[in-house]
């Protein structure tokens, strides 16, 4: 009979087996070495990208923020040249202004004159209240001013004329004129009047007006 001992390749082959199973638990562990390294890269990818978003978002903040702080600067200057505009124009108003106002009253009260009037305005006064509207062959002469006194572009006008249709039409020429706005007639008083030596009186109106002026 012929015997065989096995032992020794049984002993390879559990040797075999048992570095099999090393090697495969190495790839393994390698594949899953390589996978953490992927994700982390992919990760890392992910927060470079957050980071630098994040900082251009706050770069853009601190970019608006400095321009809104000198939009302020930027608004106060403007107010302040607005102011120093103003002031210009009021001064020059308070030197041409009075000077025509007095050459408007002196065409409200020249023979075939009229008053100084926006075109657009009279045109509606013509269509809605043709009785407002000055009477172009009225005698300016019939109507002459005594006072004439202006504080704070408030005026009060006192004169006097020969009737109280004479007052009412310088009163609606006063009151189409561009220069003067809230026209009031304050009062009227009839009174005798000299004409003249060795004349007798005559009947006259006075009469007081206030208004604002615009210039």
């Amino acid at each position: 009979m012929i015997r065989v001992n096995l032992l020794p390749r049984r002993r390879e082959a559990k040797r075999e087996g048992g570095n099999l199973w090393i090697i495969a638990l190495g790839a393994v562990f390698l594949v899953e070495i390589i996978g953490i390294f992927v994700i982390h890269a992919g990760k890392k990818r992910e927060l470079d990208a957050l980071v630098e978003s994040n900082n251009v978002l706050t770069a853009s903040i601190n970019q608006k923020k400095a321009q809104a702080s000198n939009h302020e600067a930027v608004k106060r200057e403007l107010a302040e040249y607005q102011k120093r505009e103003d002031a210009i124009a009021q001064l020059q108003a308070g030197r041409t202004g009075p000077t025509a106002l007095l050459l408007e009253l002196s065409r409200i009260l020249t023979p075939r004159k009229m008053p100084t009037a926006d075109p657009a305005v009279m045109e509606r006064l013509r269509r809605e209240n043709p009785i407002a509207m000055p009477n172009e062959r009225w005698d300016p002469h019939r109507v002459w001013m005594t006072d004439f006194r202006e504080d704070h572009k408030n005026v009060t006008i006192k004169g006097v004329g020969k009737t109280n249709d004479d007052v009412a039409e310088f009163l609606r020429r006063v009151s189409v004129s561009r220069f003067f706005q809230d026209v009031k007639l304050v009062r009227t008083d009839e009174k005798m009047m000299p004409a003249g030596p060795k004349l007798p009186s005559i009947s006259v109106v006075a009469f007081e007006l206030r208004a604002t002026v615009r210039y």
